[in-house]
């Protein structure tokens, strides 16, 4: 069995109030994955995420490279975290975390 390959993107969560934590972030994407695409779709995304900084709301996802675009779609529908209205915008998508890092 062949192994499938890893996608990393970094993306930036704009919200008026507060900042949003590391769990409840990653919560809601996984959420809106579900609903979407269903079980069997989000366990192949295999969805991880690598950093999320509080401060300046931005953060790495780590998924299965064929559900990359999936994973970007239903984030991107996210419209609130913890009951604060936000937009997720992905930045930048790569094979390696050292190239998110450096950009």
């Amino acid at each position: 069995m062949r192994r499938t390959r890893k996608r990393y993107f970094r993306f930036k969560i704009h919200s008026r109030k507060g900042c949003a934590g590391t769990k409840s972030v990653l919560e809601d994407i996984w959420k809106s994955l579900l609903s979407i695409y269903g079980e069997i779709e989000a366990a192949d995304s295999k969805l991880y995420m690598v950093e999320f900084d509080e401060t300046t709301q931005t953060g790495i996802l780590q998924c299965a490279e064929p559900s990359l675009h999936r994973v970007i779609a239903a984030s991107a529908l996210i419209a609130s975290i913890d009951g604060r209205t936000v937009s997720f915008e992905p930045l930048k998508t790569s094979g390696t975390i050292r190239s998110l890092r450096q950009s």
